[in-house]
């Protein structure tokens, strides 16, 4: 089984699957997609659009388990006493099928992909791949307001140590008493005391940042840390923090970060506070009047 199966976790139902209604599915939810976007309705343009790259991976994923054969040659498979073949009878073509496989094979790519097409609108999402940072310089730059830092501060008995990805205009507001900036590279620096996180949104860094975190908590390097990231629980980077946070907030709603004009951005998902520490008690107090405070399981 591939990595779609594994990403969707729906193969074994895909039996009934119906070809032709699936098809009818994705055309239908690309015609909904220009529908908002001629309506300049954000929040239901990026819900179509990824209605339709789910309706895709469930097509690939029909089409690799229950039509192609597992050595990737076609096989005599038959829905009723019609031969399915793609590109004909109103199936995509096996290059079609091929695009989708590779830009949706796994919950990163997926994401990637999803980005990718909001970054289409522009001017109707204005916000579309720059969360936070993506470099931590210029444009892209997106700070996180105070009520959440002073939320952490206190949840770190009154201090931040560290901002490892950050500015010197964010730390206006964030107060870390040593900062590393995209000239000094955090990822090639030394973590230790009270570590404030809204690492930068774009791959491969978010993957290296959580990577680095997590070694850094299981070396038992740090004190304590409030990670802030979006809630994409799908993705490797956030799985991997998740096995060795403390407790989890997840944030009702979206944040309003804002920018080094003080203009205001807000991502197209929602986000999640993770923290690594011993003061689980004192992290649900400060962060459940944001949202659901999950506590982690030893």
């Amino acid at each position: 089984m591939n990595k779609l199966a594994k990403y969707t976790e729906r193969s074994k139902g895909l039996a009934k699957y119906d070809p032709k209604k699936g098809m009818k599915k994705i055309a239908f939810l690309e015609m909904v997609e220009k529908h908002y976007a001629k309506a300049k309705d954000a929040g239901q343009l990026t819900a179509a659009i990824r209605a339709k790259l789910e309706a895709q991976a469930e097509f690939v994923l029909w089409w690799d388990t229950q039509v192609e054969k597992q050595d990737g040659r076609p096989s005599d498979k038959r829905r009723g006493s019609a031969t399915l073949i793609a590109g004909r009878d109103g199936l995509p073509d096996r290059s079609s099928i091929h695009r989708w496989r590779v830009k949706l094979n796994d919950p990163d790519k997926f994401e990637k992909t999803y980005m990718d097409i909001c970054a289409k609108y522009p001017k109707l999402l204005e916000f579309d791949q720059t969360a936070h940072v993506s470099q931590n310089s210029g444009e892209n730059e997106w700070y996180t307001p105070a009520e959440y830092i002073e939320a952490a501060r206190r949840v770190m008995n009154d201090g931040i140590d560290l901002d490892p990805a950050t500015s010197v205009a964010a730390n206006k507001v964030v107060q870390a008493a040593r900062i590393f900036t995209v000239e000094e590279n955090g990822l090639k620096q030394n973590w230790a005391g009270r570590v404030w996180l809204n690492p930068p949104y774009a791959q491969p860094l978010i993957d290296e940042y959580a990577t680095k975190l997590v070694a850094h908590v299981r070396a038992d390097d740090l004190e304590a840390a409030v990670v802030l990231v979006n809630n994409a629980t799908e993705t490797q980077w956030f799985q991997k923090m998740a096995a060795v946070a403390d407790a989890i907030c997840f944030k009702s709603g979206r944040i309003r970060f804002w920018g080094p004009n003080r203009e205001e951005g807000t991502p197209l998902q929602g986000q999640a506070f993770l923290y690594f520490g011993a003061e689980i008690d004192r992290f649900i107090r400060e962060f459940r009047a944001f949202g659901f405070v999950l506590v982690v399981p030893e």
